[in-house]
């Protein structure tokens, strides 16, 4: 295999990490991620990785059975403005089950008003968070795999798959606290 000069990348003590993992059993997915900084927080990262993380539970504690998706896309922006950051909006949540993404195929991080979906009862999706400093779109590069802002600087990103419920969802990718 070729060498490319961003894959592979010896990590080091400040980089701001994202790990998102897909996993299957018995025919059913689920979708999980997480932004971290490795070791000290060298580079002020932390902040960022702290907003995602806020933002999504505070996303997920407000879905239930027909509420609609683009007023948890307003709610994620909303949150991220505050904090000074913007929303990366080409990069979405989405239903799963059978398949990784399944129906809704997009879940925003922004209001979206031409989606008039509603969460539905029972239903099992997954929420990201996709928190940046300055980019709102992302870019793939020519690897096909590595993605990178549309004006550069950094990102989060948090996702759980929740099961929606009339009251609290069901959180299927609870693990350490994230």
């Amino acid at each position: 295999m070729p060498w490319h000069p961003i894959w592979p990348k010896i990590l080091k003590e400040g980089d701001l990490v994202n790990i998102d993992v897909s996993a299957e059993l018995n025919g059913f997915w689920s979708d999980n991620g997480s932004s971290f900084v490795l070791g000290s927080d060298l580079h002020q990262h932390q902040k960022l990785v702290d907003a995602s993380k806020q933002i999504l539970h505070k996303a997920i504690s407000n879905i239930k059975g027909g509420v609609r998706i683009a007023d948890i896309g307003h709610l994620i922006e909303t949150e991220a403005k505050k904090r000074g950051y913007k929303v990366v909006k080409n990069l979405t949540g989405h239903g799963v089950g059978r398949s990784l993404h399944e129906e809704p195929l997009e879940i925003a991080n922004y209001r979206d008003r031409h989606n008039p979906k509603r969460f539905k009862k029972n239903s099992v999706v997954a929420i990201e968070t996709f928190i940046t400093t300055t980019s709102s779109y992302a870019e793939t590069l020519n690897d096909g795999w590595t993605m990178v802002g549309d004006k550069g600087g950094f990102m989060a990103q948090h996702e759980h798959t929740i099961v929606v419920t009339d009251g609290q969802p069901i959180l299927l990718t609870a693990m350490n606290g994230i």
